[in-house]
């Protein structure tokens, strides 16, 4: 069996092979799918929805599903979307949303998009993780609240809605590679023998360790980098890729600053000056106040107002006690304070923050 060529959303989700892999796996097609995965890392995006479009039509006709019935309607499902595209309008396929929006399509019989008029949403906080055998995740964010991804180098990637991001469960020696659909911010942790890179359809963004968002949705006829502290390269994604060694000429980016990629025009340019707003790491204020409050409470309490999981032992801090105020600190700055205070340290691990406390007195 040789290896399928770069596939778009339709043509995974009519594949033969690629359906058989996700409704009745085999040893066989698991490696199969796995190499190419591998091979492919910057398509684990479309490989997420188009496992979640079949899935969809897979649910809506259970038994009563005919090959010829499936190409017909994701070839239809599609087919609209596309129509959106050509209005100007975003693609349902494009916000991560395929199962939810799919059904409704297909239970209504297509004939108009529902997903236009009705607010479709998945539950706060579920978002979609897809393991892959090389190691590579995926997150999908298709809820309308941001999402906050924790990477093991100790930075964090808050997911706007409608974007998703692929990245390694651990990350090579070299360099550290993520791969962005949509909008994300980046608080990248500092490592100058470790360049971390963020690809996207038509650039790279290479840093050493700053702070700066992204926002490069399919649907859009541009591509914007904003920098909020530290220094930013970036560049067209074909010259970077076809540079072989050589430095390919890019954009240096410092604090509040700004540049656009022009797909039309098919190239950058730059902005002396960034639009605030991109400059935030959430669009929503996360106040928090702790008055003489156990620290376990500050840990439970970041823990729920950023969706993540903060792993700590109870025992260990059960006498700490924390005073702090919080208003546009981000994260790490909120981590970095409580643990400051109480003497402690943390890691990123596994989609986690780990605490390492030795108590307190």
């Amino acid at each position: 069996m040789s290896l399928h060529r770069i596939f778009t959303v339709e043509e995974l989700a009519t594949d033969d092979s690629f359906r058989r892999w996700v409704m009745s796996p085999t040893p066989e097609l698991d490696r199969y799918w796995q190499q190419w995965l591998q091979q492919n890392p910057d398509r684990a995006g479309i490989v997420a929805r188009a496992r979640e479009l079949v899935l969809a039509v897979h649910e809506v006709y259970r038994d009563d599903l005919s090959d010829e019935t499936l190409r017909h309607e994701i070839a239809e499902i599609t087919r609209l979307a596309e129509e959106r595209k050509a209005d100007g309008r975003v693609p349902f396929y494009q916000r991560a949303i395929w199962r939810a929006a799919a059904a409704l399509l297909l239970t209504g019989g297509l004939s108009w998009l529902y997903y236009t008029t009705h607010n479709v949403i998945a539950p706060a906080g579920k978002g979609q993780e897809i393991t892959l055998e090389s190691e590579m995740l995926v997150k999908i964010n298709p809820t309308e609240l941001e999402m906050t991804v924790l990477l093991s180098d100790n930075s964090v990637a808050t997911l706007a809605k409608g974007s998703s991001i692929s990245y390694p469960r651990h990350f090579a020696t070299h360099e550290r590679r993520v791969y962005l659909t949509g909008e994300a911010f980046f608080d990248v942790a500092k490592n100058p023998a470790q360049p971390f890179l963020v690809y996207t359809n038509e650039t790279v963004t290479k840093v050493l360790g700053t702070s700066f968002r992204i926002k490069a949705f399919e649907g859009d006829n541009t591509e914007m980098v904003a920098v909020k502290t530290g220094r930013v390269s970036v560049y067209a994604k074909k010259e970077y890729e076809t540079s072989q060694g050589s430095k390919p000429a890019g954009v240096i980016l410092n604090p509040n600053q700004q540049v656009v990629f022009n797909r039309k025009e098919n190239k950058l340019e730059k902005a002396a000056t960034a639009n605030p707003v991109l400059l935030a790491e959430s669009a929503v204020q996360k106040d928090q106040v702790f008055d003489d409050r156990p620290v376990a409470e500050a840990f439970d309490a970041l823990a729920k107002i950023y969706g993540i999981s903060i792993v700590y032992q109870p025992e260990t801090v059960s006498n700490c006690m924390i005073s702090a105020q919080f208003n546009e600190e981000n994260l790490k700055q909120r981590l970095n304070a409580i643990c400051q205070a109480i003497g402690a340290g943390y890691d990123m691990e596994d989609g986690r923050v780990v605490i390492s406390s030795k108590g307190c007195n």
